[in-house]
């Protein structure tokens, strides 16, 4: 089993201890959207943590540098979180991207600007020969209908599923012990129809180990980090006591 410190988190968050912690950085996009001061403003304009829903919401909307300064950040170990914005971004990213680069693609961002529904059909790309990647992830929505899911999987070609992405509400998105309810679903959805074909990175709400053994015996492979990222120093103390 191996931990995913979740973007955008594992932007700076990086853990040499163990060789099954992997930080997943991004999500860049094909274009620049903002600097390191504009995430900054973002995070403190629109972060909250919601005690009644128990999650922080949030409306930062993919701010990153780029799909090229993304590249000179992430190692080939690491993961690359990478988002579309236009229908010709996905074939705009598959040749800016090494073949041998691990790849986890956000499909599932509730907090863009844009209102177009894009459209996912070149993101088949990713997963055509010669492509050497270890991981080509496909991040999810935690409200993905199951048309859609067939669609990444039977016809996009994607073997790794990430459950999921933050809960679309009027504020933006919503992360924390609010997605747990809804990964549960989706895990029990994908082994139902899929079997043991589909490898599952269940991440939301995770804070102690109960949490993973919850989304291991649903029947997820690995376990992504997010929640406990707010608090860096708790991260190792959680991995050790998994095992």
């Amino acid at each position: 089993m191996n931990f995913f410190i979740a973007a955008p988190f594992g932007n700076y968050i990086k853990y040499k201890f163990r060789d099954n912690v992997i930080s997943v950085t991004g999500s860049w996009t094909v274009e620049h959207r903002s600097g390191f001061l504009g995430r900054f403003l973002r995070v403190l304009k629109t972060m909250r943590y919601d005690r009644k829903r128990r999650g922080w919401k949030n409306k930062l909307g993919l701010p990153n540098e780029g799909i090229k300064v993304g590249l000179q950040k992430t190692k080939l170990n690491e993961i690359m979180s990478i988002a579309a914005i236009e229908d010709s971004d996905f074939k705009k990213l598959y040749k800016t991207v090494p073949m041998d680069q691990s790849l986890e693609i956000n499909f599932s961002c509730p907090n863009l600007d844009e209102k177009k529904p894009l459209s996912w059909n070149d993101a088949y790309l990713f997963n055509i020969s010669p492509s050497s990647r270890k991981y080509c992830i496909a991040k999810i929505s935690p409200i993905i209908t199951i048309d859609q899911l067939a669609f990444l999987i039977d016809d996009l070609g994607f073997k790794q599923i990430h459950c999921c992405n933050t809960i679309p509400i009027k504020e933006g998105g919503l992360s924390g012990k609010s997605l747990i309810p809804y990964v549960n679903k989706l895990i029990l959805l994908i082994r139902k129809r899929w079997g043991s074909d589909i490898t599952i990175i269940a991440g939301g709400g995770v804070t102690d180990p109960e949490d993973i053994k919850n989304y291991l015996s649903r029947g997820a492979n690995h376990i992504s980090l997010g929640t406990i990222c707010f608090k860096p120093w708790k991260i190792k103390k959680l991995i050790n006591q998994t095992y």
